[in-house]
C-alpha cells in the first residue's frame, strides 16, 4: 500500500530513506569487512614462512572504530615480529652481499580475499 506524502514533507522523507539505506549499507560493509579480514588472517597464518611458528602466531587483526556505526579492520603482526613482515614480503640483503627471495604470502592471500570482498561491497551498495 502506497503512502501519501505532502510536498512540504518530501525532503524530510527522502533524507529519512537515504539514512536508512546508508545505515543498511554500512552494516553490510562492516560484516563483509570483518569476514574478509578474518579470512585474510587465516590464510596468512597457513601460508606464512614457518621457522619456529612464532611469526605465524603473531599475525592478527583488530577492529578500528571510526564512528559508532562505521568500522575499519586492520591486519597486522604483533611485536616483536612486526618488522619482519616487510623483510619477508620484499626480501632483504644478506651478510655476504646477496639478497633473499621475497615471499609473496601476503599478496597471494590478498588476491584470494579481495575479489570476494569487492563482490560483497557491490552487493551491499545495490541493496541485495
Amino acid at each position: 500500500m502506497a503512502r501519501t506524502i505532502k510536498p512540504d514533507d518530501l525532503g524530510d522523507e527522502i533524507a529519512k530513506q537515504l539514512t536508512l539505506y546508508g545505515d543498511s549499507v554500512i552494516e553490510k560493509l562492516n560484516v563483509a569487512g570483518e569476514k574478509a579480514v578474518k579470512e585474510l588472517v587465516s590464510i596468512t597464518k597457513k601460508t606464512a614462512p614457518k621457522r619456529d611458528g612464532r611469526f605465524r602466531k603473531a599475525i592478527s587483526w583488530k577492529k578500528l572504530a571510526r564512528s559508532p556505526s562505521q568500522s575499519a579492520f586492520l591486519w597486522y603482526v604483533k611485536a616483536p615480529f612486526h618488522r619482519l613482515t616487510h623483510l619477508l614480503v620484499n626480501g632483504h640483503a644478506t651478510r655476504n652481499g646477496g639478497r633473499t627471495r621475497a615471499d609473496p604470502f601476503l599478496s597471494n592471500a590478498i588476491e584470494k580475499v579481495l575479489p570476494v570482498y569487492e563482490k560483497k561491497v557491490e552487493e551491499a551498495a545495490k541493496g541485495d
